[in-house]
């Protein structure tokens, strides 16, 4: 059996990472997800922090990426629900890739 889904990649601020895996699992579309922390950096460039009286940049500031697939009939739900839950305004608030894909049962 062949189905056509999507594979959804997302890049989010960690603060906001916990509670959109809660309601991406909530909401029943994927089975499964997989969430990894990571570093990087787009448009924000870093930013500037204080330690001990010193100065310093960090040019790769945390993020989470979450995997998983999804149904292509679930697409506008899903990115309504990830901007809801992850758009703060602010430059860095993340990204979503959907990759099509076709998954098959048999080898």
């Amino acid at each position: 059996m062949i189905s056509n889904m999507l594979k959804v990649q997302m890049i989010v601020r960690p603060q906001r990472a916990e509670i959109l895996c809660q309601r991406l699992l909530a909401a029943g579309w994927m089975e499964e997800i997989e969430a990894v922390e990571c570093r990087g950096y787009g448009r924000q460039k870093g930013h500037l922090e204080q330690y001990q009286g010193a100065e310093y940049t960090i040019d790769y500031l945390p993020k989470v990426i979450i995997t998983g697939f999804l149904p292509i009939k679930h697409r506008e739900e899903l990115i309504d629900l990830v901007c809801s839950i992850c758009r703060t305004g602010r430059i860095g608030d993340g990204k979503i890739f959907l990759i099509d894909v076709s998954m098959s049962n048999e080898f």
